[in-house]
């Protein structure tokens, strides 16, 4: 076992007593575990995970998601900018505007969006702004709210006629009046001169360029790239040819063979992506801005296919954002939590700054540092850490972590006032949601949405010195984890830890679904703190329903199902999604955090273009897959089963990607790729090609009928075991416009689909032979479309299995981490990040007296759902009676009957 990860070894300790037999372990569970979320701006607020958050100093609200800010030079105002949102913040009184004003009285500057890029004139009283997806700068008068002005990066330049531009990061060179700006559409940095308004040239940089600087002498400028391919289209394709052209899944695995040179898929020539390694990707160019040429560039962080610490690096750096002091520039790299130094003196990389918080979690990552600035005397750098709800101050002398001073959810940027005294720091989710439904709630003026309510922040706070630093930096460690005693006597089917004995279950299907929340689905449930008010998704519940449809549908049943499952088994009213759409959620429940590349670009509006020359418009899209630009430094869930050797499958996880096509026919996973971009490596061979992922023209029905059928022929017909994890995607109770033709006349009719999917699957495995030592997890990849009158990211988590505790209701607080946990400790698999090591340890749910008591299914109400109809298209009828039959329940009952000879003979 290597020695990064197998964290567990750092926390067993095994205390000699009056019973050799009993345990005493040490782990690391979030602080708030046995809280509900809630919001207390004037105290602690408990976030969807169970961390807290405590922001230092004088703190706003602002709009969500500021991935941009400036400080104006006069020192009185601070710019933030968001998704076609500028805020201007007063810096004397924190008082602010947003632009544009809810009321569209002052309407916005930015007409497709924005990117990264905000930067004030020297007068203070104009910003330039990234145009984002429209390809231009935009020039704002923040006093007259009105904007003066926008420049095109669109056009010709040295001979080339550059298109399609996207906008990204910008900064101003006063000494020549010109912006510094990256587009992120062409690869390439371009500089604007602020007299003519024109383009003056256009340096061609690596891929998906993200960050840029200066040098104090304004010789060199940085640039820091976050991408790792061009991605291609199939051979040969026009746009004429693009539909038919398209093949049913990934092509490749990404680093194969395959993926560096090409192949073929269904006939069709697949170009290869080259080496993730290539200089272009993941990297940092320094540029003469004499000459506007590439002097060098750099691989700041570790290389994929590197050892480090025992383990292979399957993840780029994703080098993210850059100080710049007189002889070293120093660089974030998100994936591996450090700061690497370059010497542009010499051009020469000479070392990097690890990023350490605590000994009991630095071996394994999780900080993601993104936003970074330093003083004047070039002593401290100070790091916005996107995972940690915490700004790191670095010693630079000595290269190490001084302290951190807690933000709020997900820190973003940080910069330092003139006379360097106070600290500003942008946050993109705040103090995280709250409630979005139930009695006495008022929808705030932006709406009431998962993303729309949780506004980000902003923070001014005293630049500390050492006590106070001191007493910050326990308030952070506080707010994320806890060290806790669990005394484990060998009962309890679920280890405290990975690799401290053999559980009974040997096998886990983890199914995750799509959008719900906990009291649309369980708010009417006596055991656990609902709303049935809200309940629009459980049984009896007309009084949800529109008056006009109320007569209709006399003891309407919507998820009977989950209703059943839950009453028999167990569930949670104390879950929740760290995500708040599927882009984040997808990330999360396979053990990746998404990073400052997936939180920037899903934020921002933007249009893709396969066929454009502009080749960072095949950009992944980052929707429901985990792409090479996202990719954690040793991975998640896959790359961890793959290195302890623990074999999986996995049913529709990962099939969506950018570019995709989602019609009724793309039943082979769903999707049909147009642009050819890579499934991680370890999961595209363990992937079923008849099983169809997230595609809302897909019935859930179609999706449990290749599941039994594949099921069946891979590890009941034949002589292979199932592996120890089955990955399963059941996504339509996403649920969207109702569709009568199809079978779907309201929208509750997906819920009605998904719910029976939901029985149909759980009725199935509980009559294999591998039900005795299973456990099912259920649960959402995200909250988005629900409501909830704890938080609006509280969401399902159901367990089902011979081992689960019957008709309990979990209190404890979990997330995507705590399911995460609860995987690898059954399957001794070691953590992969912070989140999975500090998660709550969620024994409470297991039981060592097993029930191998099958679930039988609940047929839907046919009023709300036609499922022969919606199956007529594939020419398909549903065999309830063989559904209901299920496979051989023989070795199901020999389980039940050795179990309790075995306990008669104890």
């Amino acid at each position: 076992m290597n020695s990064k990860i197998i964290i567990s070894t750092l926390f067993v300790v095994l205390l000699i007593g009056c019973s050799r037999s009993v345990k005493t372990v040490k782990i690391l569970q979030v602080p708030g575990k046995e809280e509900y979320c809630k919001i207390d701006k004037a105290g602690v607020t408990v976030l969807p995970s169970g961390r807290y958050v405590t922001p230092a100093g004088d703190v706003i609200p602002i709009t969500n998601d500021p991935y941009g800010m400036a400080i104006s030079p006069d020192g009185k105002k601070a710019v933030t900018l968001h998704d076609g949102v500028i805020t201007i913040i007063n810096l004397a009184d924190l008082s602010s505007q947003r632009i544009p004003s809810y009321d569209q009285k002052v309407p916005s500057p930015l007409t497709r969006g924005s990117f990264l890029g905000v930067a004030f004139s020297p007068d203070s009283k104009h910003v330039y702004l990234s145009g984002g997806d429209k390809g231009d700068v935009v020039i704002y008068d923040i006093e007259k709210y009105k904007k003066v002005g926008a420049v095109s990066l669109n056009g010709k330049i040295n001979g080339e006629d550059y298109q399609d531009s996207f906008t990204s990061d910008l900064m101003l060179n006063p000494d020549n009046n010109e912006l510094l700006v990256l587009d992120r559409g062409n690869f390439r940095l371009v500089r604007i001169d602020l007299n003519t308004k024109k383009v003056t040239a256009s340096v061609k940089v690596g891929r998906q360029p993200f960050g840029v600087a200066i040098s104090p002498d304004k010789k060199q400028a940085f640039v820091a790239n976050v991408g790792v391919y061009s991605y291609p289209l199939v051979e040969g394709v026009t746009p004429e040819t693009y539909e038919a052209s398209r093949i049913s899944h990934h092509p490749y695995g990404e680093n194969t063979h395959e993926s560096r040179e090409g192949t073929i898929v269904e006939g069709k020539v697949i170009p290869g992506l080259g080496s993730p390694n290539h200089p272009d990707a993941m990297s940092v160019f320094t540029i003469d801005l004499e000459k506007n040429e590439v002097i060098n560039k750099f691989k700041t962080g570790y290389l994929i296919g590197e050892t480090v610490e025992d383990a292979e690096v399957v993840g780029g750096a994703s080098p993210n954002s850059i100080a710049v002091g007189k002889q070293y520039a120093y660089v974030t790299n998100a994936t591996n939590d450090n700061i690497a130094i370059i010497d542009h003196t010499t051009q020469e990389m000479v070392g990097r700054i690890p990023i350490q918080v605590d000994e009991r979690i630095d071996k394994i990552r999780g900080l993601i540092p993104f936003g970074i600035t330093m003083s004047k005397d070039e002593k401290t750098l100070y790091v916005a850490l996107l995972g940690f709800n915490a700004v790191a101050v670095i010693d630079i002398p000595t290269k190490t972590t001084k302290g951190l001073i807690p933000s709020g959810w997900g820190p973003t940027r940080v910069e330092l006032s003139d006379d360097e005294k106070e600290l500003y720091i942008i946050t993109c989710r705040g103090w995280g949601a709250g409630p979005n439904g139930g009695d006495g709630f008022v929808p705030p003026i932006q709406g009431a949405s998962v993303s729309s309510i949780q506004l980000g922040s902003f923070q001014k706070v005293k630049v500390p010195d050492a006590e106070e630093l001191a007493k910050y930096t326990k308030q952070c460690i506080d707010n994320t984890f806890i060290e806790t005693t669990v005394e484990d006597d060998g009962k309890n089917p679920l280890p405290a830890l990975p690799g401290l004995r053999q559980s009974p279950i040997k096998h886990i299907v983890y199914i995750t679904k799509e959008n719900r929340t906990y009291d649309e689905v369980f708010g009417q449930l006596k055991g656990g703190r609902g709303d049935s008010t809200l309940a629009r998704y459980g049984i009896n519940n007309t009084y949800t329903l529109p008056d006009s449809m109320k007569p209709m549908f006399p003891n309407l049943r919507i998820a009977p199902n989950h209703i059943k499952a839950a009453r028999q088994f167990s569930y949670s009213d104390n879950y929740y999604c760290d995500s708040d759409a599927s882009v984040h959620g997808h990330h999360w429940l396979v053990g990746v955090i998404p990073n400052e590349w997936v939180e920037a670009n899903a934020a921002t509006s933007k249009e893709a273009m396969p066929f454009s020359k502009a080749e960072g418009r095949r950009f992944p899209k980052t929707i429901g897959s985990v792409d090479p630009e996202d990719y954690a430094e040793i991975g998640g869930i896959w790359e961890a089963m793959e290195r302890q050797g623990v074999e999986f499958y996995n049913f529709g996880q990962a099939n969506e990607s950018g570019h995709e096509r989602e019609e009724w026919y793309d039943v082979n996973t769903g999707a049909a790729h147009g642009v050819m971009i890579p499934m991680q490596k370890a999961l595209f061979y363990r992937t079923s090609h008849d099983y169809p992922g997230y595609n809302m023209n897909i019935p859930d029905q179609y999706r449990m009928d290749q599941f039994e059928k594949e099921f069946t022929r891979l590890w009941i017909d034949s002589n292979d075991e199932m592996p120890p994890l089955v990955t399963v995607m059941i996504p339509n109770d996403h649920g969207t416009g109702p569709d009568p033709e199809q079978g779907y006349p309201y929208r509750q009719s997906y819920m009605v689909d998904n719910d029976l999917a939901v029985g149909r699957i759980l009725h199935f495995l509980s009559r294999t032979e591998y039900w005795k030592d299973m456990l099912v997890i259920i649960t959402e990849d995200d909250p988005q479309g629900g409501v909830d009158h704890v938080d609006a990211h509280r969401s399902v988590l159901m367990m089902a299995g011979p081992y689960v505790k019957k008709g309990y209701v979990s209190h404890t607080h979990a997330n995507f981490g705590a399911i995460l946990k609860t995987i690898y400790n059954i399957l001794n698999v070691p953590y992969v990040n912070h989140f999975d090591l500090t998660a709550s340890l969620l024994q409470d749910f297991f039981t060592d007296e097993p029930d191998f008591t099958p679930y039988t299914l609940e047929r839907h109400d046919e009023r709300m759902y036609d499922a022969e109809l919606s199956m007529k298209k594939y020419h398909r009828t549903i065999d309830w009676r063989k559904i209901e039959q299920g496979p051989d329940m023989d070795d199901v009952e020999d389980a039940r009957e050795d179990f309790m000879k075995n306990n008669a003979e104890k």
